[in-house]
């Protein structure tokens, strides 16, 4: 069991113990969501560290926090070790950065975007890994509510805020994300897809 999935697993057992009240679907967001951030707390100063030698500190903040959000929600492929977690995600991030700055998009071009990343978080997300499926159906329907809805915002805010750098980004981290829940990619890297039925069928 990896650290952050044990640090989650702790902190949901204890939250369990001393509110009661909580269902497995509210304790199984818990988790994932503390998985979440506790892995990116471990990769953000090595990441930011290579924003700010790059003389892009700002960028690398805003873009770690739009994707930190979304993937929250959306889930997606992950890599199996903690380096290659952190190489992959400073790729991803730096990435975005430069197709942000270097290829600004047009309106159409953010329509186009939106609608294809849309009918992509409808029809896979949240996608789930091995270490973390998503059991509960409910569960599931919530994170894909949350997933369109934060596309959503993303694609209104990419419309309607002035500064070009965050005006891009929302929309290329759209794009980056609908391809790391596509099956595909989860073919492509030779890992497993809707684990949740894998495992009910091992029950």
């Amino acid at each position: 069991m990896r650290l952050s999935e044990k640090f989650s697993m702790n902190l949901s057992n204890y939250i369990k113990k001393t509110l009661p009240n909580k269902t497995e679907e509210e304790l199984e967001i818990i988790r994932y969501g503390t998985e979440v951030l506790f892995m990116n707390i471990t990769k953000l100063p090595i990441i930011l560290a290579v924003g700010y030698i790059l003389g892009l500190f700002w960028y690398t903040l805003y873009t770690l926090i739009i994707f930190g959000i979304l993937r929250r929600f959306v889930g997606g492929i992950h890599a199996r070790k903690s380096i290659t977690c952190l190489i992959s995600t400073g790729f991803i991030i730096l990435g975005a950065i430069y197709i942000s700055l270097a290829y600004p998009l047009t309106i159409i071009a953010k329509l186009f975007i939106f609608i294809v990343v849309l009918y992509v978080f409808l029809k896979y997300a949240p996608a789930d890994t091995e270490e973390k499926p998503y059991l509960d159906k409910s569960v599931r329907q919530n994170l894909k509510i949350k997933s369109i809805l934060t596309a959503s915002v993303y694609f209104f805010l990419s419309i309607f805020i002035n500064d070009p750098f965050l005006s891009n980004v929302f929309l290329h981290i759209l794009w980056i994300e609908a391809i790391l829940i596509c099956p595909i990619t989860y073919k492509i890297l030779n890992r497993r897809y809707n684990n949740y039925e894998y495992y009910r069928e091992n029950i």
